[in-house]
Order: structure tokens, then C-alpha cells, then sequence
């Protein structure tokens, strides 16, 4: 008997020094779970980017990150990405601003006709513009970065646009301000997320859309497009945001909000190049299609500058003053920034 008292004594000790001391997986840290969702079509470069983002996380953090990836709008559509990083239903979220108006008022001047060059530079303007300005319109998420598609062109199906007045009864797909855009240039405005747009074009509901020349294969939107009205001095761009939840960055350990913060300007770059590189193969890939290329002429650029751009242009600057915001202010940096890349 006290054999056995000794015995149960000593596995007792035992059991308590393992729960003072504990050894293999339990003694790591508890993983932490985000989740990040992405609407872009799964499979193309604006997806496969968010999900290295995702697994470079996980991997800088030595394990101590899980993060689950959800694209192609799977978890949240494109119109309510902002709002579900905001209300915690997902941690990481690709968003974009001109899917919601009035969200972003000052911002919006991101999605003006100013004249954005293809290529390199829009992400990075995007990003110099909000470390310049941090607009409190972002004030509820944590901003991770900023990226922004190259300058947008006017796309149709089957007729060719070389001037004003060929826009006159064509329905053309837009969202957020380059919508007013279409209507100022004289064509009717069919707001919808790019999702829906190949189905439209198909149909013939819309005659054409205003778009980078990305989606164009990255959403096979391009397969009902004919010719492309290169607008350059009027082109706008697209702009998007990637947060995340403000509550759950701030929960993190210090250590994983360093490795978050030090990875943002990294992923700047890298969609900076990535949209370049992109929109470039989309171009080709229309080439290879047989479309056509219009250039306009230096007049017919003016026309398109003074009829659609400028009247919005000046409208922003109204309304932002007006809230007490640098409009103006806002505007002449861009246009200035824009320069140094078109060079």
C-alpha cells in the first residue's frame, strides 16, 4: 500500500512539472488566425498578389500567424469589402473606393480623368498622396497600402470612337466619379462592378466600358472589345486600398505589427510593378486579338479635357472647400506628381 501511495506520489510531482514545464506543440505560442479576402477573378495577378501577401506574413512571423485567404469574392463581394474589414467580418480585405461613393470624398480626387500615365507610378502617387494628406476618411481601418491601376482608356465593342460626337447613344460601363465623366462627355453612365461587366458586354446591355487594359483579360471582358480610344490626357485611374481591421491590427503582438508595417512598403513596390507589368500584357493580349488602337489628336485631346475632366475637376475642389478640406491643394499635387512620371 504505500508502495503504491509513493507511486501515485511521484507521478502526481510528475504531471505537475509537465503542466509547470510543458514541452512540444503546446509549449508554442497560440497561432493567430486572420482572415483576408480578395475579389479579384482567382488565379490572376491581383489575386495571386494579396495571397503571397498573405503567406509572406505567415512566414516572416515564424508560425505565429495563420492566415486564411479567400478570393474571387467568395466570402465578401467587391461593393462591401471596405465595410466588412471595418465590422470585423474579415480581418484583411482588398477594397476599392470608387465602389462606394461618398465614403471617400477626399479621396476620390484618386479617381479623377487628370491624365494618369500607363505604367509605372499611380500606385506610387496613390500612396504619397495619403502619407501626404492621411484623409480621416481612413481613420476606422489600419491602411496597409494603396494601389492604383495605370491610366484608364475608353473600350468598345463594335464602334470606333475618334471623336466627341461618336459617344452620342453609346452606353458605357463605369462606377464612381468617372461616371460623371461619361455623362459630361455625352454618353449614358451604366454604373457596375467590373464582376458583372463581361455578361453586359455579351448581352449588349453597355456598348462599352472605361477601364485599364488589366481587366480586360484578367476578367476576359476584352473578348466582346473591338477598339480602344486611347484618351490619354483625360485618363483616370482606379484606386484601391488594402486594410485591415483597426481593432484586430491592434490586438496583435508588437512584433507582428513591425513585421506588418515593414512589409507595406515592400508590397508598394511590388504592386507597383505587378500593375505595370499587367496592364502591359492585357494591351498585348488585345493586340494578339486583333483590336484597334485610336489615338486622338492633340485637339480632339483638349475637347475631351475641357468638356469631361475639367468640369469635374473644378466641381472636387468646390465641394472639398466647402467641407474645409485642401481641394485645391489635393489637385495641384497630383497634377504636379503626375508629371514627374509621364517624363
Amino acid at each position: 500500500m504505500k508502495r503504491l501511495l509513493s507511486m501515485v506520489s511521484i507521478a502526481l510531482v510528475c504531471v505537475g512539472v509537465i503542466l509547470m514545464f510543458p514541452s512540444g506543440s503546446c509549449a508554442n505560442e497560440k497561432v493567430i488566425t486572420l482572415k483576408a479576402t480578395n475579389w479579384f477573378p482567382v488565379g490572376c495577378k491581383q489575386d495571386l498578389g494579396l495571397h503571397a501577401w498573405c503567406k509572406d506574413l505567415e512566414k516572416r512571423s515564424g508560425g505565429k500567424m495563420k492566415v486564411s485567404y479567400y478570393g474571387g469574392g467568395t466570402l465578401v463581394p467587391a461593393a462591401q469589402s471596405y465595410d466588412a474589414a471595418v465590422k470585423g467580418i474579415v480581418d484583411v480585405s482588398n477594397c476599392v473606393l470608387g465602389y462606394t461613393m461618398g465614403r471617400f470624398p477626399f479621396s476620390q480626387v484618386l479617381d479623377l480623368p487628370l491624365g494618369f500615365p500607363e505604367g509605372s507610378g499611380p500606385t506610387k502617387i496613390a500612396n504619397e498622396f495619403y502619407q501626404k494628406f492621411k484623409p480621416k476618411e481612413f481613420d476606422d481601418v489600419k491602411v496597409l497600402w494603396f494601389h492604383e491601376g495605370p491610366g484608364g482608356f475608353l473600350h468598345t465593342r463594335t464602334k470606333p470612337v475618334t471623336k466627341l460626337e461618336d459617344l452620342q447613344g453609346m452606353k458605357l460601363r463605369c462606377y464612381g466619379s468617372n461616371a460623371k465623366f461619361v455623362g459630361q462627355l455625352g454618353a449614358a453612365a451604366v454604373a457596375m462592378p467590373m464582376p458583372e461587366v463581361y455578361d453586359a458586354l455579351s448581352k449588349g446591355v453597355v456598348d462599352g466600358l472605361l477601364s485599364q487594359f488589366e481587366p480586360l483579360q484578367g476578367f476576359r471582358t476584352g473578348e466582346h472589345i473591338k477598339y480602344t480610344t486611347e484618351n490619354r490626357d483625360s485618363a483616370w485611374s482606379a484606386a484601391f486600398v488594402v486594410v485591415m481591421n483597426k481593432k484586430k491590427f491592434d490586438s496583435l503582438p508588437e512584433d507582428i505589427r513591425a513585421i506588418i508595417d515593414e512589409m507595406s512598403p515592400e508590397y508598394i513596390e511590388k504592386y507597383d510593378k505587378q500593375w505595370t507589368e499587367i496592364d502591359a500584357e492585357g494591351k498585348d493580349w488585345m493586340a494578339k486579338r486583333g483590336a484597334q488602337f485610336i489615338s486622338l489628336s492633340p485637339e480632339e485631346e483638349a475637347r475631351w479635357y475641357e468638356k469631361g475632366s475639367k468640369p469635374l475637376i473644378e466641381a472636387y475642389i468646390k465641394d472639398m472647400e466647402a467641407r474645409g478640406l485642401p481641394g485645391a491643394e489635393a489637385v495641384k499635387f497630383l497634377q504636379e506628381t503626375l508629371k514627374t512620371y509621364k517624363k
